[in-house]
């Protein structure tokens, strides 16, 4: 335990350059180059979609019940869905908090994409090489360009990913960040519900789950199926990603409005 606690301070405490750092207001001074478009909370902070996740924040932060979920984690039920959009603008805007600190952990051990939205485009090691040979996370977590965030790479893709990510070691991983840190949201980017089974170990580990359904493509059978995968109390809510403003109703996209906020980022990668 004492281990990943200094790992994290070094993580946090660590000197950030004056002209990439972000303001308490959520401004850049000088917009850091080597963050990847997708982030647009920072990019265009003025906008409709950053709007968006400012909303989607006040959701985390003042749940309808209970206390904030420390431990968030943002999945779909299919590929292609825009997951990791929403998980690396939602961590980015907690940051933009007086207080929030946050983890963002890549466990799409398959396909990880975190690293390159944050422009660490030279990472090798990650959450896997943690998991699989015990590296020390000092070694393995990354600071960004914005102040409070610290992202966990997923690292190189692993020929056993459901087996890492369903172990022991995953699971006291995730209980340890969660008890640890009374200030700090950890936000797990995951593979699909639907198509990978260690993504439903992951679900029943953490405080909330966020599911991101993008509006108009997604089978409606395949949401179904993934909702019957949570716990019902564990559902924060959906986000319907890529959602047309001009529909009247969520119910043209075809899922019941009672799943979740359906906030509709509008928005999403192509």
């Amino acid at each position: 335990m004492g281990k990943i606690y200094e790992a994290l301070e070094r993580a946090r405490t660590g000197s950030v350059k004056p002209q990439d750092a972000m303001t308490q207001d959520g401004g850049f001074s000088v917009s850091p180059p080597g963050l990847g478009a997708e982030l647009v909370t920072l990019h265009r902070p003025g906008s409709p979609m950053a709007e968006t996740f400012r909303f989607l924040r006040s959701q985390v932060l003042h749940p309808p019940s209970g206390n904030p979920p420390r431990t968030l984690l943002v999945t779909s039920a299919v590929s292609g869905e825009g997951k990791t959009f929403i998980a690396s603008n939602l961590a980015a805007t907690l940051c933009q908090g007086m207080d929030e600190h946050v983890l963002l952990v890549d466990t799409d051990l398959r396909s990880p994409r975190i690293h390159r939205v944050f422009g660490m485009h030279d990472v090798k090691r990650g959450l896997s090489a943690h998991l699989a040979d015990g590296v020390p996370l000092e070694e393995l977590l990354q600071r960004t360009e914005i102040q409070k965030l610290t992202v966990l790479p997923g690292g190189n893709s692993t020929k056993r990913p459901a087996e890492l990510l369903s172990s022991e070691r995953m699971r006291r991983f995730i209980a340890e960040v969660r008890d640890r840190y009374p200030d700090r949201f950890v936000i797990f980017d995951s593979t699909p519900l639907e198509l990978a089974p260690e993504t439903f170990v992951i679900a029943n580990e953490v405080d909330a789950v966020i599911m991101v359904v993008r509006c108009g493509l997604t089978p409606r059978h395949s949401v179904h199926a993934a909702m019957e995968k949570i716990q019902r109390d564990k559902l924060l809510g959906v986000v319907f990603n890529a959602y047309d403003k001009s529909l009247k109703t969520y119910y043209r996209c075809g899922y019941h409005s009672g799943y979740g906020y359906g906030t509709g980022s509008g928005y999403g990668t192509s």
